[in-house]
């Protein structure tokens, strides 16, 4: 299996990279203080590396296995990884070059001169500082399929960013990837709040998956209507395992949780919803006129059922003709 990308990827501090050397499926992997090539394998913390920045502003890239810096060893031309203080010689400066990827440097003893990090073909160690240039591969490692994943009721009901969300509503896609992670989780329920609905087709992939998908359309800093708040209600009460997602996961995703939590007969206050990541304030109102519907079950009825939150059926106001 190759690494991700194409290995021309952009460096940030403290994101996860994997790094090949170009154009192969040979990756650096830390093995105590060494550091090999190795064939990729998909989650491998020895393969994972964060890039990290030191109060003089130079990168370095420490092993997510080890806890360790990528670097010199000291007098040696050594690459391995030895310290897990971000010292001298373990900064590391990448360079882009025309013909893909990056060459990387590693300071001189003396602090003066950056030498390049070179492959020796069938060397033991096959990484060491000299006069030629090897071309590595930087593969940034993306977030979860499902951002901000998180447990609002432990194995029943979570909440998340759409799928594969990278800044737009529109991002969202189901494949077999995002499949394999809601398995995984035991999600047998989605309750959608994006502005896009999932085209026939990846509907037709999550039936196939046993995965029920209850679309609520909802526009960015908007709320759901009260007839939507009911069909939320019903889609969490009869599906199952559960996931909300909208776009990001915050403001429509936070709304509709809030709402669940009313019919859950839970008395939420503003700083509640702020909490569940409400933002605007058309979703505060609609949640405030969600809990009066509600409450004025409660009120009217001589002998209350706590387990009964349902609220009167919502029915649009009659336009005049």
């Amino acid at each position: 299996m190759f690494p991700p990308g194409r290995g021309n990827d952009g460096l940030y501090v403290d994101r996860r990279f994997v790094i090949s050397l170009f154009g192969t499926s040979l990756v650096l992997t830390a093995e105590g203080k060494d550091v090999l090539l190795r064939e990729y394998e998909e989650g491998s913390e020895n393969q994972i590396w964060v890039c990290k920045m030191n109060r003089y502003n130079r990168f370095g890239m420490r092993n997510v296995a080890t806890a360790r810096l990528l670097g010199r060893s000291g007098q040696n031309s050594r690459i391995g990884c030895y310290v897990t203080e971000h010292l001298d010689w373990a900064s590391l400066t990448f360079t882009r070059l025309d013909e893909g990827g990056y060459s990387l440097m590693v300071m001189s003893v003396d602090q003066q001169y950056q030498f390049p990090i070179q492959f020796i073909d069938g060397g033991s160690p096959c990484l060491r500082i000299g006069g030629g240039r090897a071309q590595f591969g930087l593969h940034q490692l993306k977030n979860s399929v499902f951002r901000r994943f998180e447990w609002v009721i432990p194995n029943r009901l979570a909440r998340s960013s759409a799928p594969y969300y990278d800044g737009e509503d529109s991002d969202e896609s189901i494949n077999e990837t995002s499949i394999e992670f809601l398995a995984k989780h035991g999600i047998q329920n989605i309750i959608s709040l994006n502005s896009v609905e999932l085209s026939p087709r990846e509907r037709g992939r999550l039936r196939a998956a046993k995965i029920s998908y209850s679309y609520m359309q909802t526009q960015q800093c908007s709320a759901p209507t009260q007839e939507q708040f009911d069909q939320i209600w019903n889609a969490f009460e009869k599906g199952g395992v559960t996931i909300v997602y909208c776009g990001f996961g915050d403001g429509r995703t936070g709304t509709a949780i809030s709402a669940i939590q009313i019919f859950q007969g839970r008395i939420l206050s503003e700083m509640d919803y702020r909490a569940n990541g409400v933002q605007c304030t058309s979703q505060i109102e609609a949640l405030n006129a969600l809990r009066e519907r509600i409450d004025g079950v409660d009120n009217d009825s001589d002998s209350p059922d706590p387990q009964d939150n349902q609220p009167p059926p919502y029915t649009a106001l009659k336009k005049d003709k």
